[in-house]
Protein backbone atom coordinates (compact mmCIF):
# COMPACT_ATOMS: atom_id res chain seq x y z
CA UNK A 1 0.00 0.00 0.00
CA UNK A 2 2.71 1.82 0.93
CA UNK A 3 4.88 1.27 -2.24
CA UNK A 4 1.90 2.22 -4.51
CA UNK A 5 1.02 5.77 -2.84
CA UNK A 6 4.55 6.70 -3.04
CA UNK A 7 4.69 5.80 -6.87
CA UNK A 8 1.46 7.15 -7.48
CA UNK A 9 2.71 10.54 -5.94
CA UNK A 10 5.66 10.24 -7.84
CA UNK A 11 4.43 9.98 -11.22
CA UNK A 12 1.40 12.55 -10.35
CA UNK A 13 3.90 15.32 -8.44
CA UNK A 14 7.25 14.54 -9.00
CA UNK A 15 9.99 17.49 -9.34
CA UNK A 16 10.93 16.67 -12.93
CA UNK A 17 15.48 18.10 -13.80
CA UNK A 18 16.08 20.31 -16.36
CA UNK A 19 15.92 19.22 -20.04
CA UNK A 20 18.99 21.21 -19.79
CA UNK A 21 20.75 19.65 -17.36
CA UNK A 22 22.48 15.95 -16.41
CA UNK A 23 22.66 13.72 -19.95
CA UNK A 24 19.55 15.45 -21.39
CA UNK A 25 21.43 19.02 -21.72
CA UNK A 26 23.17 17.00 -24.76
CA UNK A 27 20.08 15.93 -26.75
CA UNK A 28 18.24 19.10 -25.86
CA UNK A 29 20.45 21.60 -27.41
CA UNK A 30 21.12 19.09 -30.19
CA UNK A 31 17.36 18.28 -31.16
CA UNK A 32 17.24 22.07 -32.44
CA UNK A 33 18.84 20.56 -35.33
CA UNK A 34 16.14 19.28 -36.40
CA UNK A 35 14.17 22.24 -36.26
CA UNK A 36 15.93 23.42 -39.33
CA UNK A 37 13.09 21.27 -41.50
CA UNK A 38 10.86 24.47 -40.90
CA UNK A 39 13.08 26.10 -43.66
CA UNK A 40 12.40 22.96 -46.22
CA UNK A 41 8.97 24.32 -47.65
CA UNK A 42 10.35 28.19 -48.28
CA UNK A 43 13.16 26.41 -49.97
CA UNK A 44 10.79 24.46 -52.03
CA UNK A 45 8.88 27.51 -52.68
CA UNK A 46 11.47 29.80 -53.76
CA UNK A 47 11.66 32.26 -55.52
CA UNK A 48 9.99 33.84 -52.22
CA UNK A 49 9.16 37.79 -51.37
CA UNK A 50 11.81 39.48 -49.13
CA UNK A 51 8.99 40.12 -46.56
CA UNK A 52 7.92 36.02 -46.04
CA UNK A 53 11.97 35.09 -45.77
CA UNK A 54 11.95 37.75 -43.64
CA UNK A 55 9.19 36.72 -41.25
CA UNK A 56 10.11 33.00 -41.26
CA UNK A 57 13.34 33.98 -40.32
CA UNK A 58 12.23 36.49 -37.41
CA UNK A 59 9.76 33.07 -36.39
CA UNK A 60 12.45 30.88 -36.33
CA UNK A 61 15.29 32.78 -34.42
CA UNK A 62 12.06 34.10 -31.62
CA UNK A 63 11.56 30.20 -31.46
CA UNK A 64 14.75 28.80 -31.00
CA UNK A 65 15.14 31.63 -28.18
CA UNK A 66 12.20 30.59 -26.50
CA UNK A 67 13.20 26.85 -26.63
CA UNK A 68 16.44 27.54 -25.31
CA UNK A 69 14.93 29.36 -22.09
CA UNK A 70 12.58 26.81 -21.89
CA UNK A 71 14.59 24.00 -21.07
CA UNK A 72 16.28 25.58 -19.05
CA UNK A 73 13.25 26.49 -16.17
CA UNK A 74 11.40 25.00 -13.86
CA UNK A 75 7.90 23.69 -14.86
CA UNK A 76 5.97 26.12 -13.16
CA UNK A 77 7.18 28.62 -15.51
CA UNK A 78 6.64 26.47 -18.40
CA UNK A 79 2.90 27.42 -19.60
CA UNK A 80 4.34 31.15 -20.97
CA UNK A 81 6.68 29.54 -23.16
CA UNK A 82 4.81 26.44 -24.01
CA UNK A 83 2.16 29.27 -25.28
CA UNK A 84 4.66 31.57 -26.88
CA UNK A 85 5.64 28.52 -29.10
CA UNK A 86 2.41 27.58 -30.02
CA UNK A 87 1.47 30.91 -31.23
CA UNK A 88 4.44 31.67 -33.35
CA UNK A 89 3.85 27.85 -35.17
CA UNK A 90 0.00 29.08 -35.50
CA UNK A 91 1.15 32.04 -37.05
CA UNK A 92 4.09 30.65 -39.49
CA UNK A 93 1.55 28.44 -40.75
CA UNK A 94 -0.45 31.24 -42.95
CA UNK A 95 2.95 31.38 -44.86
CA UNK A 96 5.03 28.48 -44.61
CA UNK A 97 3.77 24.65 -43.21
CA UNK A 98 7.14 23.89 -41.82
CA UNK A 99 5.49 25.52 -38.69
CA UNK A 100 4.69 21.82 -38.05
CA UNK A 101 7.75 21.77 -36.39
CA UNK A 102 7.24 23.78 -33.32
CA UNK A 103 4.38 21.84 -32.42
CA UNK A 104 6.64 18.75 -32.10
CA UNK A 105 8.80 20.53 -29.93
CA UNK A 106 5.91 21.31 -27.52
CA UNK A 107 4.48 17.75 -27.46
CA UNK A 108 8.16 16.78 -26.45
CA UNK A 109 8.03 19.46 -23.82
CA UNK A 110 4.77 18.79 -22.28
CA UNK A 111 5.34 14.82 -22.47
CA UNK A 112 8.20 15.38 -20.33
CA UNK A 113 7.15 17.21 -17.93
CA UNK A 114 3.51 16.16 -17.65
CA UNK A 115 2.13 13.47 -16.10
CA UNK A 116 -0.04 11.25 -19.33
CA UNK A 117 -2.91 12.71 -18.63
CA UNK A 118 -2.51 16.14 -18.89
CA UNK A 119 -0.02 15.91 -21.74
CA UNK A 120 -2.04 14.17 -23.98
CA UNK A 121 -5.28 16.41 -22.97
CA UNK A 122 -2.77 19.19 -23.93
CA UNK A 123 -1.46 18.00 -27.30
CA UNK A 124 -5.35 16.91 -27.89
CA UNK A 125 -6.59 20.17 -27.66
CA UNK A 126 -3.35 21.12 -29.84
CA UNK A 127 -4.35 19.00 -32.76
CA UNK A 128 -8.12 19.83 -32.62
CA UNK A 129 -6.99 23.39 -32.96
CA UNK A 130 -4.57 22.63 -35.86
CA UNK A 131 -7.56 20.35 -37.48
CA UNK A 132 -9.87 23.37 -37.27
CA UNK A 133 -7.05 25.65 -38.72
CA UNK A 134 -6.42 23.35 -41.61
CA UNK A 135 -10.07 23.02 -42.65
CA UNK A 136 -11.56 26.48 -41.73
CA UNK A 137 -8.47 28.57 -42.68
CA UNK A 138 -5.52 26.99 -44.32
CA UNK A 139 -6.90 25.32 -47.36
CA UNK A 140 -3.76 24.95 -48.92
CA UNK A 141 -1.23 22.65 -47.94
CA UNK A 142 -2.71 19.83 -47.65
CA UNK A 143 -0.34 17.75 -46.03
CA UNK A 144 -0.02 20.62 -42.97
CA UNK A 145 -2.05 18.92 -41.01
CA UNK A 146 -0.20 15.53 -41.42
CA UNK A 147 2.85 16.93 -40.73
CA UNK A 148 1.91 18.44 -37.78
CA UNK A 149 0.24 15.67 -36.53
CA UNK A 150 2.88 13.13 -36.80
CA UNK A 151 5.66 15.57 -35.42
CA UNK A 152 3.73 16.28 -32.38
CA UNK A 153 2.53 12.27 -31.78
CA UNK A 154 6.07 11.23 -32.27
CA UNK A 155 7.76 13.57 -30.07
CA UNK A 156 4.96 13.82 -27.40
CA UNK A 157 5.90 9.24 -26.98
CA UNK A 158 9.54 10.20 -26.60
CA UNK A 159 8.94 12.99 -23.96
CA UNK A 160 6.60 10.87 -22.24
CA UNK A 161 8.90 7.72 -22.42
CA UNK A 162 11.90 10.08 -21.55
CA UNK A 163 10.04 11.03 -18.40
CA UNK A 164 9.34 7.18 -17.43
CA UNK A 165 13.01 6.86 -17.73
CA UNK A 166 13.78 9.90 -15.45
CA UNK A 167 10.85 8.84 -12.63
CA UNK A 168 12.35 5.66 -13.09
CA UNK A 169 15.90 6.76 -12.08
CA UNK A 170 14.72 9.08 -9.28
CA UNK A 171 12.50 6.34 -7.82
CA UNK A 172 16.05 4.07 -7.62
CA UNK A 173 18.01 6.87 -6.33
CA UNK A 174 15.77 7.45 -3.68
CA UNK A 175 15.45 3.78 -3.07
CA UNK A 176 19.14 3.49 -3.06
CA UNK A 177 19.09 5.98 -0.24
CA UNK A 178 16.70 4.83 1.69
CA UNK A 179 18.69 1.60 2.23
CA UNK A 180 21.74 3.66 2.90
CA UNK A 181 19.64 5.32 5.93
CA UNK A 182 18.58 1.87 6.81
CA UNK A 183 21.81 0.29 6.81
CA UNK A 184 23.74 2.81 8.82
CA UNK A 185 20.34 3.39 11.14
CA UNK A 186 21.46 -0.84 12.00
CA UNK A 187 25.05 -0.22 11.88
CA UNK A 188 24.62 1.95 15.06
CA UNK A 189 22.37 -0.29 16.69
CA UNK A 190 24.76 -3.16 16.41
CA UNK A 191 27.49 -0.83 17.31
CA UNK A 192 25.40 0.10 20.58
CA UNK A 193 24.36 -3.41 21.32
CA UNK A 194 27.67 -4.76 21.38
CA UNK A 195 29.27 -1.91 23.92
CA UNK A 196 26.49 -2.07 25.75
CA UNK A 197 27.18 -6.02 25.88
CA UNK A 198 31.07 -5.33 26.15
CA UNK A 199 31.15 -2.09 28.38
CA UNK A 200 27.44 -2.97 30.63
CA UNK A 201 29.32 -5.65 32.97
CA UNK A 202 32.86 -4.40 32.92
CA UNK A 203 31.98 -0.91 33.96
CA UNK A 204 29.80 -3.00 36.96
CA UNK A 205 32.41 -4.53 38.23
CA UNK A 206 34.45 -1.59 38.35
CA UNK A 207 32.15 0.56 40.07
CA UNK A 208 31.77 -2.96 43.09
CA UNK A 209 35.33 -3.52 42.85
CA UNK A 210 36.39 0.57 43.11
CA UNK A 211 33.85 0.97 46.17
CA UNK A 212 34.97 -2.25 47.99
CA UNK A 213 38.94 -0.39 47.96
CA UNK A 214 36.79 2.16 49.27
CA UNK A 215 35.40 0.68 52.32
CA UNK A 216 39.22 -1.50 52.26
CA UNK A 217 41.31 1.73 52.68
CA UNK A 218 38.39 3.60 55.24
CA UNK A 219 39.31 0.34 57.32
CA UNK A 220 43.21 0.62 56.98
CA UNK A 221 43.43 -2.65 54.65
CA UNK A 222 45.59 -1.46 52.60
CA UNK A 223 46.79 -4.88 51.58
CA UNK A 224 43.49 -6.11 50.48
CA UNK A 225 42.34 -2.18 49.01
CA UNK A 226 45.60 -2.83 46.73
CA UNK A 227 44.69 -5.99 45.12
CA UNK A 228 41.29 -4.47 44.22
CA UNK A 229 43.12 -1.57 42.87
CA UNK A 230 44.81 -3.90 40.79
CA UNK A 231 42.17 -5.59 39.83
CA UNK A 232 40.51 -2.61 39.19
CA UNK A 233 43.47 -1.57 36.38
CA UNK A 234 43.50 -4.76 34.84
CA UNK A 235 39.49 -4.58 34.33
CA UNK A 236 40.16 -1.48 32.67
CA UNK A 237 42.47 -2.68 30.64
CA UNK A 238 40.57 -5.58 29.59
CA UNK A 239 37.47 -3.56 28.93
CA UNK A 240 39.58 -1.17 26.78
CA UNK A 241 41.19 -3.66 25.01
CA UNK A 242 37.60 -5.50 24.35
CA UNK A 243 36.09 -1.66 23.33
CA UNK A 244 39.18 -1.29 20.51
CA UNK A 245 38.26 -4.38 19.08
CA UNK A 246 34.17 -3.70 18.56
CA UNK A 247 35.12 -0.23 17.27
CA UNK A 248 37.91 -2.17 15.15
CA UNK A 249 34.87 -4.01 13.79
CA UNK A 250 32.85 -1.01 12.44
CA UNK A 251 31.59 -1.03 8.82
CA UNK A 252 34.31 0.04 6.65
CA UNK A 253 33.30 2.06 4.12
CA UNK A 254 33.16 0.07 0.18
CA UNK A 255 35.53 0.92 -2.56
CA UNK A 256 33.67 -0.81 -5.05
CA UNK A 257 30.57 1.20 -3.95
CA UNK A 258 31.97 4.55 -3.65
CA UNK A 259 33.00 3.62 -7.40
CA UNK A 260 29.91 2.95 -8.65
CA UNK A 261 28.39 5.77 -6.64
CA UNK A 262 30.66 8.43 -8.41
CA UNK A 263 30.90 6.81 -11.79
CA UNK A 264 26.63 7.35 -12.00
CA UNK A 265 27.10 11.12 -10.87
CA UNK A 266 29.63 11.44 -13.76
CA UNK A 267 27.64 9.75 -16.18
CA UNK A 268 24.60 12.04 -15.08
CA UNK A 269 26.53 15.27 -16.22
CA UNK A 270 27.49 13.51 -19.18
CA UNK A 271 31.17 12.88 -18.29
CA UNK A 272 32.17 9.27 -19.39
CA UNK A 273 34.02 7.09 -17.26
CA UNK A 274 36.72 4.30 -18.09
CA UNK A 275 36.76 1.51 -15.37
CA UNK A 276 40.73 -0.96 -15.18
CA UNK A 277 39.92 -2.35 -11.80
CA UNK A 278 41.92 -5.93 -10.79
CA UNK A 279 38.63 -8.35 -9.76
CA UNK A 280 40.55 -9.39 -6.53
CA UNK A 281 41.93 -6.05 -5.42
CA UNK A 282 39.61 -6.25 -1.96
CA UNK A 283 41.10 -9.41 -1.38
CA UNK A 284 44.60 -8.26 -1.40
CA UNK A 285 43.57 -4.82 0.67
CA UNK A 286 43.50 -3.99 4.42
CA UNK A 287 39.88 -2.73 5.46
CA UNK A 288 41.87 0.62 6.62
CA UNK A 289 42.97 0.90 3.10
CA UNK A 290 39.99 0.20 1.58
CA UNK A 291 38.36 2.80 3.53
CA UNK A 292 41.16 5.19 2.61
CA UNK A 293 41.25 4.52 -1.13
CA UNK A 294 37.58 4.83 -1.08
CA UNK A 295 37.77 8.44 0.36
CA UNK A 296 40.46 9.22 -2.20
CA UNK A 297 38.39 8.16 -4.66
CA UNK A 298 35.96 10.00 -3.77
CA UNK A 299 37.35 13.32 -3.80
CA UNK A 300 38.73 12.75 -7.22
CA UNK A 301 35.41 12.33 -8.69
CA UNK A 302 33.94 15.24 -6.79
CA UNK A 303 37.01 17.49 -7.80
CA UNK A 304 35.86 16.62 -11.40
CA UNK A 305 32.32 17.04 -10.73
CA UNK A 306 32.81 20.64 -8.96
CA UNK A 307 35.54 22.03 -11.44
CA UNK A 308 36.71 19.94 -14.27
CA UNK A 309 35.44 20.78 -17.78
CA UNK A 310 36.14 17.14 -18.65
CA UNK A 311 34.07 14.91 -20.86
CA UNK A 312 36.18 11.83 -19.89
CA UNK A 313 38.05 10.40 -17.15
CA UNK A 314 39.98 7.16 -16.63
CA UNK A 315 39.96 5.33 -13.17
CA UNK A 316 42.63 2.31 -12.73
CA UNK A 317 43.25 0.13 -9.71
CA UNK A 318 45.95 -2.76 -9.96
CA UNK A 319 47.84 -5.08 -8.15
CA UNK A 320 51.37 -5.14 -8.86
CA UNK A 321 53.02 -7.94 -6.16
CA UNK A 322 50.59 -10.21 -5.91
CA UNK A 323 52.96 -12.75 -4.89
CA UNK A 324 54.91 -10.86 -2.32
CA UNK A 325 54.17 -10.88 1.60
CA UNK A 326 54.55 -7.03 1.10
CA UNK A 327 51.42 -6.36 -1.79
CA UNK A 328 52.36 -3.63 -3.82
CA UNK A 329 48.96 -1.94 -5.58
CA UNK A 330 48.85 1.15 -7.71
CA UNK A 331 46.10 3.94 -8.33
CA UNK A 332 45.79 5.98 -11.26
CA UNK A 333 43.24 8.57 -12.05
CA UNK A 334 42.89 10.58 -15.33
CA UNK A 335 40.89 14.06 -15.35
CA UNK A 336 40.77 14.58 -19.20
CA UNK A 337 39.80 18.36 -18.83
CA UNK A 338 41.81 21.45 -20.85
CA UNK A 339 43.65 23.77 -18.42
CA UNK A 340 44.60 26.83 -18.78
CA UNK A 341 47.66 28.48 -16.73
CA UNK A 342 48.69 25.59 -15.29
CA UNK A 343 51.01 27.08 -13.44
CA UNK A 344 48.47 29.22 -11.52
CA UNK A 345 47.01 26.20 -9.88
CA UNK A 346 47.41 25.63 -6.09
CA UNK A 347 46.94 22.45 -3.68
CA UNK A 348 43.86 23.17 -1.65
CA UNK A 349 42.98 21.37 0.89
CA UNK A 350 41.02 18.28 -1.21
CA UNK A 351 44.34 17.45 -2.50
CA UNK A 352 46.42 18.17 0.24
CA UNK A 353 43.83 15.39 2.35
CA UNK A 354 44.31 13.12 -0.51
CA UNK A 355 48.06 13.29 0.21
CA UNK A 356 47.65 12.48 4.07
CA UNK A 357 45.53 9.69 3.31
CA UNK A 358 47.80 8.10 1.04
CA UNK A 359 50.71 8.25 3.80
CA UNK A 360 48.02 6.82 6.41
CA UNK A 361 48.47 3.72 4.24
CA UNK A 362 52.32 3.54 3.65
CA UNK A 363 52.15 4.93 -0.02
CA UNK A 364 53.05 7.62 -2.07
CA UNK A 365 50.81 9.96 -3.97
CA UNK A 366 51.49 12.39 -6.99
CA UNK A 367 49.43 15.23 -9.02
CA UNK A 368 50.19 16.39 -12.39
CA UNK A 369 48.80 19.10 -14.06
CA UNK A 370 48.61 19.97 -17.04
CA UNK A 371 47.23 21.22 -20.97
CA UNK A 372 45.52 17.90 -21.54
CA UNK A 373 44.88 15.46 -20.01
CA UNK A 374 44.30 18.50 -17.36
CA UNK A 375 45.04 15.68 -13.71
CA UNK A 376 46.76 13.20 -13.40
CA UNK A 377 46.63 11.22 -9.99
CA UNK A 378 49.00 8.47 -9.20
CA UNK A 379 48.97 6.49 -5.83
CA UNK A 380 51.48 4.14 -5.19
CA UNK A 381 51.47 1.46 -2.82
CA UNK A 382 54.81 0.10 -1.13
CA UNK A 383 57.74 -0.12 -4.43
CA UNK A 384 55.76 -0.82 -7.72
CA UNK A 385 57.76 -3.33 -9.67
CA UNK A 386 56.10 -2.54 -13.21
CA UNK A 387 54.79 0.60 -14.85
CA UNK A 388 50.35 0.53 -14.56
CA UNK A 389 50.19 1.72 -18.34
CA UNK A 390 51.83 4.19 -20.56
CA UNK A 391 50.98 7.48 -20.26
CA UNK A 392 48.80 8.93 -23.45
Amino acid sequence: MFKHNTDTQLEQSPTMPLLASGRKKRWSYSSLFFSLFFFVPLILSLPLGNAVISFNVLAYTLFAITYLVAINKPQHQLPFYIAFILALGYITTYSNPGGAVFFGFVAFICGYYYAIRRSLLIMFLVLVSLAALQLLIIKTNDYFLLAAGINSVVLLGFGIMERKETLHQIKESQHAASLRTLSAIAERERIGRDLHDVAGHALSSISLKAQLADKLLSKNNVELAQQEVRALAELSQSLLSEIRHAVSDIKQLSLTDEITKNKALLMEKDVSVNLYIDDDINQHISAMEETQLALIVKELFTNTLRYSNATHVTLSLKLLQVDTPAHSYTLEYHDFGRLDNVNKIKEGNGLRGMRERAASIDAQATMTFSSHPGFTFTLTSNTPKTPLFTKR
